[in-house]
């Protein structure tokens, strides 16, 4: 259970270098739900905004801003308070327009398992 975070978000990654979005959305949420279930703070923080980044990257803006958020209040409850300022700006900054929301609609469901097919040649 101490590493499943990690390995949702490594593969949250790899689908995002893949282009396989959808599978790189559903990863990024349980990375994030596991990292909350197993109180591991810190990494609640970096999932939520790797994802956050994830989502703006590939056009979905103004559903990553709750994800910064969530980021932001995750790094400060954690004691990350420089890291937590850092996003805070980079938040206002991208975001200044944009109606804030309180929290990411992350849905528990479960990755799919990678597509050995879908991989790219080295």
């Amino acid at each position: 259970w101490n590493f499943e975070n990690k390995l949702l978000l490594l593969q949250a990654e790899q689908y995002y270098c893949e282009e396989d979005y959808e599978s790189a959305k559903c990863s990024y949420d349980a990375a994030i739900l596991s990292a909350k279930k197993h109180n591991f703070v810190h990494e609640e923080a970096l999932a939520s905004e790797l994802a956050g980044h994830f989502m703006l990257e590939t056009g979905e803006g103004s559903a990553s801003l709750p994800y910064f958020l969530l980021a932001e209040k995750k790094y400060c409850e954690w004691g990350a308070n420089a890291k937590g300022e850092s996003l805070k700006l980079f938040i206002q900054e991208q975001f200044a327009n944009w109606e804030k929301t309180s929290e990411p609609d992350i849905s528990p469901s479960a990755p799919a398992e990678p597509d050995p097919r879908k991989r790219r040649a080295s």
